[in-house]
């Protein structure tokens, strides 16, 4: 990877035929302020302009929103950065599905920035002014059926890892805090109890308007490396999470 390249690539952009909500402007850019909230707190992004009014450029093809901004984060020692989002417009509310960051003086000209600005100005896209909030505290939405479906799948996604990787479980299960999550959330996180792992579940999948893994109906699960990522995403599922025996199968 060439470097001051920084992508978070949560999945390959290919439609399905689902119900969606309509996407507008506005539903749009509220996505991708959560999505900004989210990698703030759960993934520690230290860049983010938090407190700021910011502009971005957004452009609306169908079901999918293209989005690009020059001056959300402040990159250390990068004179200019650049922030590429696609969001799209899902049943029970628009989830940013792919966001990549780019030195543009570095990057400028390889295929993935052109090709990721390009879908933002091939047309006239709208600019828009947008506040970030000041603090990303946590708010999850309320219980729901798609919030339910959601987590049945991650705990038997769970289940299934515990069976064919790591420490073996034990015949009862393994107890388990699974981290509190919204919808719309790319991936969520559990820590095992007995062997003090901490576990990522990617809820994106190659499908954009599945909430429940695509075709295959499973969460990618991944341990996180030992250290202060992990240190820190464990206090987080402490606060924020429900401790539960998950069942191995």
């Amino acid at each position: 990877m060439k470097a001051g390249l920084l992508a978070i690539v949560l999945t390959v952009l290919t439609a399905a035929p689902a119900a969606a909500a309509d996407l507008t402007a506005a539903t749009a850019v509220e996505a991708l302020v959560r999505h900004v909230c989210f990698s703030r707190t759960w993934w520690g992004d230290p860049y983010v302009r938090l407190g700021q009014t910011v502009t971005v450029d957004l452009r609306i093809e169908g079901r999918f929103a293209y989005m690009w901004s020059e001056d959300m984060r402040a990159v250390p020692r990068v004179r200019r950065w650049a922030d590429s989002y696609a969001v799209v417009g899902r049943s029970a509310g628009p989830v940013v599905v792919q966001r990549s960051g780019y030195n543009i003086e570095l990057l400028r000209g390889d295929p993935a920035y052109e090709r990721e600005r390009r879908r933002v100005y091939a047309a006239q896209p709208q600019r828009m002014r947008v506040d970030l909030p000041a603090t990303c505290d946590p708010k999850f939405d309320p219980e729901g059926p798609v919030k339910a479906e959601i987590k049945a799948l991650v705990a038997s996604s769970l289940s299934t890892a515990l069976a064919t990787w790591g420490r073996r479980a034990p015949r009862g299960g393994v107890r388990m805090t699974l981290a509190n999550f919204n919808t719309d959330y790319p991936e969520t996180f559990a820590w095992r109890h007995d062997t003090g792992e901490v576990l990522r579940i990617g809820l994106i999948s190659g499908d954009p308007m599945s909430y429940t893994g695509g075709a295959y109906k499973r969460y990618v699960v991944t341990p996180v490396a030992r250290g202060p990522v992990a240190i820190q995403l464990r206090r987080l599922i402490q606060r924020y999470g429900e401790t539960r025996v998950v069942a191995v199968r």
